[in-house]
């Protein structure tokens, strides 16, 4: 179940997949066990069906943060950390995944 700051904000995150060529995008961390504080940040796992930069990257991030007023952070599936990836994988809750 997504947490209301996904639900609250659904159409709108709904476009920013359109326009970034988002082909998966799932929350994991504090805010998918319930679990966030007033200071926690959101975190996201992404793909895209077209390769992005850095700053591509960062905008994507800065327009999810001001548009739901946390700090988001936006980590690419290539790019996770395969130590990482074991301890994420209980908590991932995906927001949307481009059917094939």
């Amino acid at each position: 179940m997504l947490p209301n700051i996904i639900n609250n904000y659904r159409q709108t995150i709904d476009n920013i997949i359109y326009e970034n060529d988002i082909s998966y995008l799932a929350l994991y961390g504090s805010y998918a066990r319930g679990e966030q504080k007033k200071d926690s940040d959101l975190d996201l796992l992404v793909a895209f069906d077209k390769k992005k930069g850095l700053l591509d990257l960062i905008g994507i991030e800065q327009s999810l943060s001001a548009i739901l007023g946390v700090k988001v952070d936006l980590i690419t599936k290539d790019g996770l950390n395969k130590y990482v990836k074991p301890y994420i994988q209980d908590d991932l809750t995906i927001i949307y995944a481009k059917k094939p």
